[in-house]
């Protein structure tokens, strides 16, 4: 497991919770977070592909299961996300017997800062 898998699991492993089909979770990534080196050294921004593995990260773990990451259908950033910041993460899913379908929503102080739509594979 990447190092950044191992920093996000240990920042939500433990708090995302299940309502019916949607998973939510709430992360704030201090500034030791992996994913901010050379992201960017003077003013650390959460990169969009980190987002993208929480939204993917909070499914596997809420099914105990890894997945492919296959189709991007969406990604929309519109606004960034610096250190200390608390961001909400609202993740839809929805199976069949060969694709999981992740429809996810990024708030930060209740607006919208990010939409996401995946597609997983099983392994």
């Amino acid at each position: 497991m990447s190092r950044m898998n191992r920093q996000i699991d240990e920042l939500i492993a433990d708090y995302v919770s299940c309502t019916g089909t949607e998973l939510n979770v709430d992360v704030m990534f201090d500034i030791n977070f992996c994913g901010f080196k050379g992201h960017f050294p003077e003013n650390p921004i959460l990169p969009g592909v980190v987002i993208i593995q929480v939204i993917k990260r909070m499914y596997e773990l809420y099914t105990k299961k890894n997945y492919l990451l296959f189709e991007i259908k969406q990604a929309k950033f519109i606004e960034i996300v610096s250190a200390d910041t608390l961001i909400s993460f609202f993740v839809q899913f929805n199976s069949d017997k060969d694709n999981t379908n992740l429809s996810g929503k990024v708030l930060k102080s209740g607006k919208i800062i990010s939409k996401i739509s995946l597609v997983l594979k099983k392994y």
